[in-house]
């Protein structure tokens, strides 16, 4: 029997879509599977009123990371099943502020942990992309918490690592624009290793380039187009963060961009990094910029370093995060619960 979901997502434009939902659609009938997919994004009362009592006709409705008011749950949990999907830590502050939220759609603010509390209560099942976002869920929905971290499609042809002793050595930081600020945790370590190595290149992509760091750092904008080109053109990337509440409810997404694409990575020892990186195997976990200033000179000081770490970084990405390994996951999951649930 071919389980029917109903999909409310976030915008086709955020990174969130597009790996947690948009690159699992046209696999879904291989699995029994039949997803219909609703940006929720901008819609006003009455167009989430038509989709929640629309919900009849599905046997799941998979809110993708967008708390609802409890009125919207209340109507869609007594039609249909709730799958809630979240790969951030809504209940916390984001890491680029300095004080308290200012909006309440904002994480952290009393009405996000507020919805996100009653949601998870409700939900038939919980997707939680890391450890720290399944230990919060687990308080609220203990016997129907999943892990399912997010996913990467397999880079099918991976470029021949040649860089020798004397090379050019490029590290690499892919993000959003307000995650930038996480790169003044490694500039002290970057700097010096510039002074030192003058081979060495920071590459850095994202809506803007960054202000106010000593290192001196190679500007790419982003794109989907040039994303692949760039992930190709580095040599090592980078994940620094702060150990806080929100960092530490990341998915450690952008390590399996470059885990996918054959690169060793460094990461601050925080939340899912711990889980993704597999210490002194596939790259370095950093928790002080002298850590990360040893990580640095070792992968710069040995190509046969930088190309056996990158093909264990590709075999552990290719383990646990390969799209088509995580979509099994979940549809098992699915089909099990669907399975114990069912009315006929």
């Amino acid at each position: 029997m071919t389980i029917k979901i109903l999909c409310l997502h976030v915008a086709e434009d955020q990174a969130s879509y597009r790996y947690r939902v948009g690159q699992f659609l046209p696999y879904w009938g291989d699995y029994g599977i039949e997803m219909h997919p609703v940006s929720i994004t901008g819609k006003n009362y009455l167009e989430k009123l038509v989709l929640a009592l629309d919900s009849k006709h599905y046997d799941y409705v998979w809110l993708q990371r967008k708390p609802l008011s409890l009125f919207f749950i209340a109507l869609i949990t007594s039609r249909s099943r709730l799958l809630y999907d979240y790969d951030d830590a809504l209940y916390a502050r984001e890491s680029f502020l300095d004080g308290i939220p200012k909006k309440p759609i904002q994480p952290g603010s009393k009405q996000s942990i507020s919805r996100l509390k009653r949601l998870l209560k409700r939900s038939t099942m919980v997707f939680a992309g890391s450890e720290a976002l399944v230990n919060y869920a687990l308080q609220f929905n203990p016997d129907g918490t999943f892990f399912v971290p997010t996913a990467f499609s397999k880079v099918y042809s991976l470029p021949k690592n040649a860089s020798c002793p004397g090379d050019t050595v490029t590290f690499g930081w892919i993000g959003h624009d307000m995650n930038l600020f996480f790169l003044s945790l490694l500039d002290d370590a970057a700097s010096v290793l510039q002074a030192r190595y003058p081979e060495v290149k920071f590459s850095v992509m994202s809506g803007k380039p960054p202000e106010g760091l000593k290192t001196r750092w190679d500007f790419v904008p982003w794109s989907i187009e040039a994303e692949a080109d760039w992930l190709n053109s580095i040599d090592i990337g980078m994940m620094p963060l702060v150990d806080d509440e929100w960092s530490r409810g990341k998915c450690a997404f952008k390590l399996l961009q470059y885990m996918a694409y054959g690169k060793p990575v460094i990461a601050s020892a925080v939340g899912a990094n711990c889980t993704v990186v597999i210490d002194g195997v596939t790259g370095y976990l950093a928790s002080s910029s002298a850590e990360w200033l040893t990580a640095f000179e070792s992968l710069v000081s040995s190509s046969a370093r930088r190309r056996a770490m990158g093909e264990e970084s590709c075999k552990h990405f290719l383990r646990t995060y390969e799209r088509q390994k995580v979509q099994e996951r979940i549809a098992d999951l699915l089909h099990r619960d669907f399975n114990q649930t069912r009315r006929d």
